[in-house]
């Protein structure tokens, strides 16, 4: 049984894109886009990110920038464990059932996403692909 990652942008979850619910096995990474920014990307169902037609689903996370900062790093490390954490959860408590990773409409955050939410630009936008 498949295990589900949940995102809101907090605005309500009543229109297109402003939450979206992936299965774990569509994961594919999160990579730092700017010193800014971070990206969460999902196989699309309607396409795929490696050379399949799809760029893929994009979560991205804005965020502090920080990478310069003593004894820091970029947020992407951060978002990025809370990924692996959530994804790699396995076993009859999470089967089936959904995890919810940034969820601003309830206020609830994975992992070391939590530690983050703080930062004064925090937010997230879903790009599908088309």
């Amino acid at each position: 049984m498949e295990h589900y990652l949940y995102f809101a942008e907090g605005g309500g979850a009543d229109a297109s894109t402003e939450a979206v619910c992936y299965a774990a096995s569509r994961f594919v990474g999160v990579e730092p886009i700017s010193a800014t920014t971070t990206g969460i990307y999902f196989e699309s169902p309607i396409g795929n990110v490696d050379g399949g037609g799809g760029a893929g689903d994009l979560i991205t996370v804005t965020h502090a920038d920080t990478h310069e900062t003593a004894d820091s790093y970029h947020r992407a490390k951060l978002i990025a464990e809370a990924m692996a954490e959530a994804v790699n959860r396995t076993g009859p408590s999470v089967e089936g059932k959904m995890t919810s990773i940034i969820d601003a409409d309830n206020g609830v955050y994975f992992g070391e996403i939590a530690t983050i939410i703080g930062d004064t630009s925090f937010g997230i936008a879903v790009t599908l692909d088309s």
